[in-house]
């Protein structure tokens, strides 16, 4: 009898991991790989000092680009089934210590490979590297099956530091695809702008 409730508890456990790694290197060739870094990068990516919104994709600013992709990891990836692509991707942040963020977003392709749809649902805090994992990794499975992250936002979270954007101030412009704020500039002047701890 013992040895049948062993195995039911074991076979529950293995019942509760996870079915699907979300881990890019997992998901992704390394060809696909560099295709999605290569697509995104110039909206998740410092755009260069002296491009502009409508001048980032100009050739003359690829090699910016190049450096800011070996800047950037994709973490994780998800495609489902109705081709809507999620991604987390982190890089190290601005501070005194070793800390990275990481934005979680959504993107679609069309046929010929064209980014027809593209929005970054969130930005975490700054955080030391095995703290960000565990958290940005709990919400890309919370964004990926449609769960809200609404009590992970900072008014919500607790004092627990989570997502940092959107905020009151700070939304997603999926028009213009980028960090919008009502009282400041673009987020990177907000982000650079922060205390460096």
């Amino acid at each position: 009898m013992k040895l049948k409730y062993m195995l039911l508890l074991v076979l529950g456990l293995v019942a509760c991991q996870p079915t699907v790694s979300y881990n890019a290197q997992d998901q992704l060739t390394p060809q696909q790989y560099d295709k999605v870094m290569s697509k995104i990068i110039r909206y998740v990516g410092r755009k260069p000092e002296k491009a502009t919104d409508s001048t980032k994709f100009s050739a003359q600013f690829d090699e910016h680009y190049q450096e800011q992709i070996g800047l950037h990891k994709l973490e994780l990836y998800f495609e489902n089934r109705t081709g809507d692509s999620f991604f987390l991707v982190s890089r190290r942040a601005p501070s005194l210590f070793e800390k990275y963020v990481a934005t979680g977003g959504r993107f679609k392709f069309d046929k010929v490979d064209s980014l027809i749809e593209y929005e970054e649902i969130f930005r975490t805090w700054k955080m030391m590297p095995d703290t960000l994992k565990v958290r940005s990794y709990k919400l890309f499975d919370k964004m990926v099956k449609g769960e809200s992250l609404d009590k992970y936002l900072t008014v919500n979270s607790g004092g627990i530091e989570y997502i940092e954007f959107p905020d009151a101030n700070v939304y997603y412009d999926k028009q213009e695809r980028k960090w919008k704020s009502k009282q400041f500039g673009t987020i990177e002047d907000i982000v650079e702008s922060n205390n460096t701890n």
